[in-house]
């Protein structure tokens, strides 16, 4: 299965730890931060989904794949944007 389509791959519980969380989302925000580039919970979720997906470019340092998808399992579902409002 798609490492995004589910989050089925699983890694030891502690990458589950809250602070283990905090600490791969932390250095994901801290590397991005740095390019300049503009960060939401959107780039945010993307990123962390590249890095799940094996990709290693620009990988933060002590962020690894199992991490990541670590981390968007905690991280709470993005609202659907409606495009009509009323």
């Amino acid at each position: 299965m798609h490492a995004t389509n589910g989050y089925r791959r699983k890694g030891p519980d502690y990458l589950s730890n809250p602070d283990m969380v905090a600490f791969t989302i932390g250095r994901v925000v801290m590397a991005k931060m740095t390019t300049g580039r503009p960060l939401s919970r959107n780039t945010l979720r993307a990123r962390l989904m590249h890095i799940a997906e094996g990709d290693t470019v620009d990988l933060p340092a002590g962020v690894n794949a199992e991490m990541a998808l670590a981390a968007l399992r905690y991280l709470p579902a993005l609202p659907e944007v409606s495009r009509f409002k009323g």
